[in-house]
């Protein structure tokens, strides 16, 4: 394995620090407020800058082209998307393109740093990545979106016997994420061999969940509660037990 993988570790680790321990709430609020004159801004680019040189310098060992083309390409494309992000807002979707269009700057300059051609960089992602790698990402994927479109598709007839009774006061979309949430976690207990930990969620679940039943004057209502999470605990059960005997 070449040098690119600790030299990516290395810059990542940096950009998180960086990013998240080392930009206080104020500096946040001056970019937010100034924009690209912002003093937090510019305190923010000089806590990345001393970082980043400092790894840069313990991989290169010397002060050459690399060095500077690497440096300079990291900051001025950190400092142009914090200025874009300003200006876009602090809402989930651009938080995730901002961070991961800076994982893809440190990835690049790392690439570009570390003596490693194109062959060997797609030879080493294949030595990583193996197939057990790929039964585990296919539980995780099976868990969400074709789980949750089964239990509804199972659930459907049930819904029929509320008729326009049936209360709709939760948060859109929210138990689709709960339900995948608690699938993935019980894939990772089993994969994990920490079976009792299943145990342990289903029961705050259940514990949360009985206040609403007990609420409910509708019985149908409750069954429905208690099917759908029961599905939803067996089938991520049946999916994690799978996905283990193949590892």
């Amino acid at each position: 394995m070449t040098s690119l993988i600790p030299l990516f570790s290395s810059l990542l680790f940096v950009h998180i620090l960086a990013d998240f321990y080392l930009q206080p709430n104020a500096w946040i609020a001056s970019k937010v407020e100034h924009k690209e004159r912002s003093l937090g801004l510019f305190k923010h680019m000089c806590t990345h800058f001393v970082l980043t040189a400092a790894i840069l310098f313990i991989f290169i060992q010397q002060l050459n082209a690399e060095f500077f083309i690497g440096l300079s390409a990291i900051i001025l494309t950190h400092y142009a998307i914090d200025i874009w992000k300003t200006y876009m807002g602090f809402t989930f979707k651009y938080f995730v393109i901002d961070q991961a269009a800076h994982l893809a700057i440190l990835f690049a300059v790392s690439v570009y740093i570390s003596p490693i051609t194109f062959n060997a960089l797609v030879s080493d992602l294949i030595t990583m990545v193996s197939i057990k790698h790929g039964v585990v990402l296919i539980a995780y994927l099976l868990s969400f979106k074709p789980l949750s479109i089964l239990i509804q598709l199972l659930l459907r007839p049930y819904l029929t016997q509320f008729g326009d009774n049936i209360q709709q006061q939760g948060l859109q979309t929210a138990g689709e994420h709960i339900g995948a949430l608690e699938r993935a976690l019980i894939i990772t207990f089993i994969l994990l061999g920490h079976f009792s930990a299943i145990g342990f969620l289903l029961a705050a679940k259940s514990v949360f969940r009985f206040g609403d039943m007990r609420r409910q004057h509708d019985r149908k209502l409750t069954e429905y509660i208690m099917l759908g999470t029961l599905l939803s605990f067996s089938f991520a059960i049946a999916l994690g037990v799978l996905a283990s005997r193949f590892l």
